[in-house]
Formats: C-alpha cells, sequence, structure tokens
C-alpha cells in the first residue's frame, strides 16, 4: 500500500537541505504486529531521504537493527545499510513490541532495493532477519546538490605569542596546570596503583572508572615526561609507569572478562565493570601496547635492563603475573578483523581508529619483538599488520572526499560518515611509514570536511576573534550529528576540548613533517579544498608541487601553524578561570560543560603543547615542562 506524506529537510554534515513541502510516496507493508520479531513497517524514499520504521519485538535491553540495501548500481556493500534507533512503545503491547525507525540521506551513493532488515538481540544471542527483496522509487523533490565549500573566515598566519605565554613549560600555564591536574587523576585516593580515573565527575556523569583507552593514552604523556626527565624526577615517573604495566597484567587477568582482552574499562580498585556496555573495545589492548612498549624502549635507553623489560613488561608467556604486553600484541593480531565499538563506545562496526591504533601497535610490537630476540612473534605480528594494511584503503570515500570512520553499518542519523575519531586514529596510530600520516592528502581532506561541518552547527562558531582581535579557529566537536551534550543522548552535542586540540596538534604536526622531513607539499584533487580554506593567501593547482624554495611554501607553513595557534585559541578562549578542563564546552555559549575535569582533555592539550614545541624548536620544552609540578 503506498500513501501519500508531506516531509521536510534534513540535516546532513554542515549544511541544512533546504526545507520543502513535498509529496513523498510512503510504502506501508504492514499495520499489524507481525508473526516474527522483526517486520518493516513502512519505508519511502524522498528527496534523496531514505525513511524507515520497523517493528521489534522486546526480547531483551540491547539490540541491534540494521536495514540493508542496493546502492544505485544495485550493489550490495559495507556501506549500503543503515542502522536503527528506537523510536517508541507500540501502545497496547505491554512493553512487548517497540518501532525502531531511521530517516537518513542516502543519496550520495543510491539505492535501487531494500534487502533485509536485521535484529539482534545481543543479550540472548539471537539473530532475526526479514527477506524484502523490495524495489525502492524515489519521489518527492529532486535530489539535492551538495552545498559549495564555504570560504574561510581568516587566514591567521603567524605564531601567536599570546598561546606561546599560554602553554608556557613555567609558572602557571595551561600546560603546567594541565600536567597538574592530569596527574591528580593518577592513583587517586582508594584507587589501584597504576589506574587512571577518566574524570574526577562521579554523578552525572559518572566517569569515575578506569578505561582502559584512556588510561594508556594518558600514561603515554607521563612516559615522555619520563624520557625527557632525570633524578629523582626520572625515578617518580618511572615508578608511576611500572605501577601501570602490573595493573594491565590484572586487568588481563580479571576472571570476569566478558570479551577477553576487549573489555572496556574497571572500577577504581582494578576490577571489571560487568554492566551493560559497549563492549568489546579493541583499540584498548592496542594502545596500551603502544603506550608499554614506548616506556620499555625509554626505560632500556635510560639504562634498564633487558631482562628486566622481558620479565616485568614483554614475556606474557613466561611471566603472565608480571609482563602484559605480548599478550596485548596477541590478542590484536588475532582480533583485529573482528568488529568492535568505537572509541565513543556508541557501535559496533569495523573502525578506522581501531583499525590504525591496532597496525601502530603490530608494527611495533613486531619490531620490539626482534629487540627482545623472539623473531617468530615478530614474523606473526608482521603478518596480522600486512594483512590490516591491505584493509584501510576502504576507509577513503573518493565521492565524499573523506575518510569514512567506519566501513559498516553507521550510526543510526549518522549519515555525514564525519568523525574527529579519523584524526585521533592519525594522531595515535600513524606508523611512521607514510600510510595516512599527518600530511596525508586523504587526512588533510578529512580535517577540511570535520572542521568546516561545524560552522553552520555550533553558535559560538559566529564568534571568530578574541577580546584582542585574534582569530578563534573553529569549534570542533566529535561529529555533525552527535547528541550527547555530557549528561544524555537526546541533546543537542557540543564541542570538545580534546577534538579542538587534536586539529592544533594535526596542523603543527603536518607543518613539521613538511618543514623537516618531506620539503615539499604537493596538493591534489583531495587536498585543494583544505588548502584553499586554510591557506587562501596563495592560488594552487591540483597536481602541483610546492617545494620549499617555492614562494607557496612558506606561506602554506605559516598557515598551518596560524590555523593551529587559533584552534588552541579557541581552546583558551572557552576555559573557565581555574584553567580546569572540563570535557566538552557549550555550543550556544561556550561554557565548560560534562564532566569535570576530564584527564583525556589534559592529556590531548599536553601533546598538541609537545607538537608546536617540537615545529618551533623549542628542544628543552618537555624536558622542562617534566621538572614542574
Amino acid at each position: 500500500m503506498t500513501l501519500k506524506a508531506l516531509a521536510v529537510g534534513v540535516l546532513l554534515g554542515s549544511s541544512l537541505l533546504p526545507v520543502w513541502a513535498q509529496s513523498c510516496n510512503l510504502t506501508v507493508v504492514t499495520n499489524t504486529i507481525p508473526s516474527t520479531p522483526v517486520a518493516l513497517q513502512s519505508y519511502s524514499y524522498c528527496g534523496g531521504n531514505l525513511n524507515v520504521t520497523v517493528y521489534i519485538q522486546n526480547l531483551c535491553y540491547n539490540k541491534v537493527v540494521n536495514l540493508y540495501y542496493t546502492n544505485g548500481n544495485n550493489v550490495s556493500t559495507p556501506l549500503s545499510v543503515i542502522s536503527l534507533g528506537y523510536q517508541e512503545e507500540i501502545p497496547g503491547t505491554n512493553y512487548g513490541w517497540e518501532f525502531w525507525t531511521a530517516n537518513a540521506p542516502v543519496y550520495v551513493d543510491g539505492i535501487d532495493e531494500l534487502l533485509n532488515v536485521t535484529y539482534h538481540a545481543v543479550d540472548i544471542g539471537q539473530t532475526y532477519y526479514q527477506i524484502l527483496n523490495d524495489p525502492v522509487t524515489a519521489s518527492g523533490a529532486p535530489i539535492p546538490t551538495p552545498p559549495a565549500p564555504p570560504k574561510p573566515y581568516a587566514s591567521p598566519s603567524t605564531v601567536g605569542s599570546d598561546i606561546t605565554t599560554w602553554l608556557s613549560p613555567s609558572g602557571n600555564s595551561e600546560t603546567v596546570l594541565s600536567k597538574r591536574f592530569m596527574f591528580n587523576s593518577i592513583n587517586v585516593p582508594g584507587a589501584a596503583n597504576g589506574t587512571v580515573i577518566a574524570a574526577q565527575s562521579y554523578t552525572a556523569p559518572d566517569y569515575a572508572y578506569n578505561w582502559v583507552r584512556d588510561a594508556s593514552l594518558t600514561m603515554d604523556v607521563v612516559n615522555t615526561f619520563y624520557a625527557a626527565s632525570k633524578g629523582a624526577q626520572k625515578s617518580m615517573y618511572e615508578s608511576i609507569l611500572f605501577q601501570y604495566v602490573q595493573a594491565a597484567v590484572e586487568e588481563q587477568n580479571d576472571p570476569g572478562l566478558q570479551t577477553g582482552l576487549g573489555e572496556p574499562k574497571f572500577f577504581l580498585n582494578n576490577s571489571i565493570f560487568t554492566g551493560p556496555w559497549g563492549r568489546p573495545q579493541n583499540d584498548g589492548p592496542a594502545t596500551r601496547a603502544i603506550t608499554l612498549m614506548n616506556f620499555a624502549n625509554a626505560y632500556m635507553k635510560s639504562g634498564g635492563s633487558k631482562q628486566t623489560v622481558i620479565s616485568q613488561i614483554w614475556d606474557s608467556n613466561t611471566y603472565p603475573t608480571s609482563a602484559p604486553v605480548l599478550r596485548d600484541l596477541l590478542f590484536v593480531a588475532n582480533n583485529w578483523s573482528s568488529p568492535s565499538f568505537d572509541l565513543w563506545e556508541e557501535e559496533s562496526s569495523d573502525h578506522f581508529y581501531t583499525r590504525m591504533v591496532q597496525r601502530r601497535a603490530l608494527i611495533m610490537g613486531s619490531q620490539f619483538a626482534q629487540q627482545m630476540g623472539n623473531q617468530s612473534v615478530s614474523s606473526t605480528l608482521s603478518a596480522a599488520a600486512n594483512a590490516l594494511t591491505q584493509t584501510l584503503s576502504q576507509f577513503w570515500d573518493p565521492m565524499r572526499n573523506l575518510i569514512l570512520y567506519e566501513y559498516g553499518p553507521i550510526l543510526r542519523g549518522k549519515s555525514s560518515f564525519k568523525d574527529a575519531a579519523v584524526l585521533l586514529g592519525v594522531l595515535h596510530g600513524y606508523a611512521n611509514d607514510h600510510v595516512y600520516s599527518y600530511t596525508d592528502d586523504k587526512v588533510l581532506a578529512s580535517a577540511f570536511e570535520l572542521a568546516t561541518s561545524f560552522l553552520d552547527i555550533y553558535p559560538i562558531a559566529n564568534i571568530t576573534q578574541d577580546q584582542s582581535g585574534l582569530t578563534l579557529g573553529i569549534p570542533i566537536g566529535r561529529y555533525p550529528e552527535d547528541t550527547y551534550n555530557g549528561v544524555e543522548t537526546t541533546g543537542a552535542g557540543n564541542p570538545w576540548y580534546l577534538c579542538t586540540t587534536t586539529l592544533a596538534e594535526l596542523f603543527y604536526r603536518a607543518a613539521y613533517t613538511y618543514t623537516t622531513e618531506e620539503k615539499q607539499i604537493t596538493v591534489t584533487n583531495a587536498s585543494l579544498p583544505f588548502w584553499n580554506y586554510f591557506a587562501p593567501q596563495a592560488k594552487y593547482t591540483a597536481g602541483a608541487t610546492y617545494r620549499h624554495n617555492n614562494k607557496q611554501f612558506p606561506l602554506m607553513i605559516a598557515s598551518l601553524t596560524g590555523w593551529g595557534d587559533a584552534f588552541m585559541r579557541r581552546v583558551k578562549y572557552h576555559v573557565n578561570s581555574t584553567d580546569h578542563l572540563t570535557e566538552e564546552y557549550n555550543r550556544d555559549t561556550g561554557a565548560p560543560t560534562g564532566a569535570t575535569d576530564l584527564t583525556w582533555s589534559y592529556a590531548a592539550l599536553l601533546t598538541a603543547a609537545f607538537a608546536r614545541a617540537q615545529l618551533l624548536g623549542s628542544k628543552k620544552y618537555v624536558e622542562t615542562l617534566a621538572t614542574v609540578f
């Protein structure tokens, strides 16, 4: 049965498609409760948007519902699938049935036929299907034309003296305070040694847990200080890092693990959290292994013995109660191809961030295994890294000019495929081998697409200068369609401090790589929009290479540096008077919001400051900061 309905525009990326009154053909498949646990109720493809409603029997709490279709070429791919979300209980069913819905623009790839709807009842381990094979006919307004790239609102191109002062490695600068606040989250009173509280926030939201990922990223910053320090201070950092090693072993051997080493978080006494959660999160063992191998290398460089590294960090087979790294790496090698939840803990799929950090861990692990004299393990890890690398090209989508944050069913409503997790994956997962490097044209294209997507979403993006008239960078959130407001997922998403510093760090690292390693910049069709927006002082031609002695090269480097400082200035502008960093800052007012003292916010600001110091040649920066408490 086909009915007529009215539809309006939907949000896609950074632009609100024109609102139109249009006649949509709504196909109603059934209006009665089905005899099977899943059934399509209705659908329409109108103005480029696919709108579906599905009957779902309420068999358990955790559910995953996906609709599969063929694209405009009548081909089924991992991208031609949308995830549905809970809409409402169906009245009169005594909570027995629910409507699940999705409304997503699918016109970029097109749609030809609905294939099936799949319902995975996670808690009871059952999956139910309804085969459809229904041809889809477009109705309503014509498919919208993508908006033109935005024009830059500024062109900062100088090193900001205000940012240099704000990030000073001494006094009461933001970096000194961030270091202090970050260390306040390590070994908090009453917690097990070696643990890191995610935030000093115990209610609304409750972040008083030891997340594997967050702890590893924090301890990697501790290791940076360890490598740069001397004497008693070095011993202090070393003690904390060995406590972290032992905490990792305890986590690996917890008898309550539900998904192996992919468990996302632990209580502060370091016992496993067993409540409902998005698990497994298979990036955790990878980032933990990276941090611990970085520590092991720094430890040996400082005179530590190889045997201590083998028995207390590396060899999990021989020393299962004291050495965690090998076990983490073998888990990564055996599980990298398995879907898992993303770093935002929202959906299970194949995620770019996870693949990048897994790849780096495997490559580092293969090299480290050779150092430890284990050629067999080195070969195993190398083979896994090579196999994983072959999958990375699938994340690049030339039609969207974007690295996709995942390759598979997208989160309900998250149809832009833009996510700061991609850039975090580059920062945390780049293995220094030119695979998705800081200067990769696809990475730069994705940075442009992500950053500019927030211009029309966050009202505070209209504030483009601080009180001194200096440029503020674009406020950056997790992704344009975010509905998590720091407390609940039914609101409007905000910019995050760590996402904003991510753009700054990427720009600093790209500028450093261009000036010290590559000494030239090649502009491609993919990266041209990036350069036109962030470095508009010169004209560029796709396919042209600008060497260090060309006039464009210093202009491009100056723009990367200036915008890096502008992103840091955005953070500075929205930090409260006590210089504490929360998780987010409000999209309307800029006021800090969400979890108090988010540890990752501090770690991310510090790594961005490290990258800036490296770019500017401040060789004693980290060493000086390491001495300040």
